[in-house]
């Protein structure tokens, strides 16, 4: 039985990107074309059922499927049964509506909500994660702990209540209070620790990553077994040599999911405004962390709205590339929502 099972249920960063209809169209004409000529080369007048799904089994992923359009949200399920979420953007919300029959078959959920920061597309999905709006009375016993920053301005809690208060929201944070069973926030800072015994000695620690305003990477790491990172949003300062802070965070890990927004050329502006300062990453700098970190599975995440399926797609084969340059043995993957991990 594998002891960890990541989901990934959005992948974007900065704001979400949903396909539009000239993009699925597009996809729909290119699908087209292939099928036509697969017909021809097979001489035939038409293909069978099976031998269609054949066929799109053998196109390229962003050819007749997207990496997603929501905000950054992962899902991380201990074998134990306790549920880790790395950040609340817009993905939480369908990974809401996926909990509600465990929800009620259990009685309740005990979910900790590890929080990088609490930039828009981190935190914009927490007032429609529907398990949120279940009231106490009902019997039904939801436990929510959030792990935020010291040093946002305001507490973690704080943050988090002020997107939901009228007149932003029309549930205040207060309400949520009352009808839940149990709400807690606890403060993380550089370094920090958490020992979780009742979970198989797993242990959460953080590092603070180089991005605008306090931002935190994560590992889940079991006293045996395999470990999880997740660094979204930080920035290199220089490629080959990566952060310490980054590198104690990925060391060794089975799976690590990182921040890739950018190509090298789009963060030094070659085609348009320079990226210095923003806070993320691109393919030299994760291929080195990941080579020198003894990395086996990096994902890559974050991914800029502006990028298509393809650049995306074509992104993962670059990493991939500098990974084996480097002389690493890293396997790159590019998340997509729907994406699922056992380890």
């Amino acid at each position: 039985m594998s002891t960890f099972t990541i989901r990934f249920w959005g992948t974007r960063g900065s704001v979400p990107a949903p396909l539009v209809g000239a993009d699925v169209r597009s996809k729909v004409r290119e699908n087209i074309i292939m099928y036509r000529d697969a017909i021809r080369r097979k001489g035939l007048d038409l293909l069978t059922t099976q031998q269609i799904e054949e066929f799109l089994d053998q196109q390229p992923f962003d050819a007749v499927s997207t990496y997603g359009g929501n905000t950054s949200c992962v899902e991380v399920l201990h074998r134990d049964g306790h549920r880790f979420v790395f950040d609340m953007g817009t993905g939480v919300r369908e990974l809401g509506n996926a909990l509600i029959k465990e929800m009620f078959e259990r009685k309740g959920l005990s979910i900790s909500f590890l929080l990088s920061h609490i930039h828009w597309d981190h935190i914009q999905g927490l007032s429609f994660f529907s398990p949120l709006y279940v009231n106490k009375n009902t019997g039904i016993e939801n436990k929510w702990t959030f792990y935020g920053g010291t040093n946002w301005q305001k507490t973690a809690e704080v943050c988090l209540a002020g997107q939901m208060d009228p007149p932003t929201f029309p549930v205040s944070w207060k309400e949520i209070e009352k009808i839940t069973a149990s709400i807690k926030c606890i403060d993380v800072y550089d370094m920090a620790h958490f020992y979780l015994a009742v979970m198989s000695g797993l242990t959460l620690r953080c590092r603070k990553l180089n991005h605008p305003q306090e931002t935190y990477g994560w590992r889940i790491e079991p006293s045996e077994g395999p470990v999880i990172a997740y660094t979204t949003d930080n920035e290199p300062f220089d490629p080959a040599i990566p952060d310490p802070r980054l590198l104690a965070l990925a060391k060794n890990a089975d799976v690590w999911i990182t921040d890739c927004q950018y190509t090298k050329d789009q963060y030094n502006g070659m085609y348009s405004i320079p990226h210095h300062g923003w806070g993320h990453s691109y393919p030299e700098a994760v291929a080195a962390t990941a080579v020198q970190a003894g990395v086996k599975h990096v994902v890559l995440f974050h991914h800029d709205p502006a990028s298509t399926d393809s650049a995306i797609t074509s992104m993962q084969y670059h990493t991939q590339k500098l990974v084996k340059n480097y002389g690493g043995t890293t396997t790159v993957t590019a998340a997509y929502e729907g994406l699922s991990i056992e380890i």
